[in-house]
């Protein structure tokens, strides 16, 4: 099966658009790591959360096909991107067009579950689920009051009860799963 990285980033994009580079790093993340769609990324923890290198590399195949574009938006904090669709959008799809098909739905939820969050909400919730997963795979749970904590000191510019709040939004819609099944006091 072919790369199906950019056509994959060009039918979340034809589901919302724009999005910027983050939330298709993210939503990819959330895409493999929450609905198992073999997107094949290797994510490890960095500065904005999740990232795969190959992820931007996708992005700049499905802009080079001409699927997408990028356009540089400046806010007063600094600058980010904007990708929208082009008229090659179905060749870049056509690509992995059985892929795109087969998974269809779960890009449906990705876009229904998270594209309405910002870039930093998906920083958040992106780090809380990673560092979730690490623990279940450590063959270990944690409180949401643990989780929380650990999800402070990598992200401090997040005040804890914010935090919290994405934890338990997390926890809500079962998406935890190093999580103690104890109740706990949010």
């Amino acid at each position: 099966m072919p790369n199906a990285g950019p056509a994959t980033i060009v039918a979340l994009v034809e589901r919302k658009h724009p999005l910027g580079r983050t939330a298709v790093m993210k939503l990819c993340y959330f895409l493999q790591t929450l609905h198992n769609v073999p997107l094949g990324y290797r994510f490890t923890l960095y500065s904005y959360g999740p990232f795969d290198a190959n992820v931007l590399s996708d992005i700049s195949s499905a802009e080079a096909l001409g699927g997408i574009e990028s356009k540089t938006v400046f806010y007063p904090g600094g600058y980010g991107y904007e990708i929208s669709l082009t008229g090659n959008s179905g060749f870049v799809k056509s690509l992995a067009s059985d892929f795109v098909e087969r998974y269809g739905a779960d890009l449906d939820w990705v876009i229904q579950q998270f594209g309405n969050f910002g870039s930093a909400d998906l920083e958040l919730l992106s780090t809380i689920v990673y560092v979730d997963r690490e623990t279940a795979e450590a063959e270990s749970s944690q409180s949401c009051y643990t989780l929380t904590k650990k999800v402070h000191e990598i992200k401090p510019h997040f005040e804890i009860p914010y935090v919290q709040s994405k934890v338990k939004y997390l926890d809500q819609q079962d998406f935890l799963s190093g999580i103690n099944a104890a109740p706990v006091a949010y």
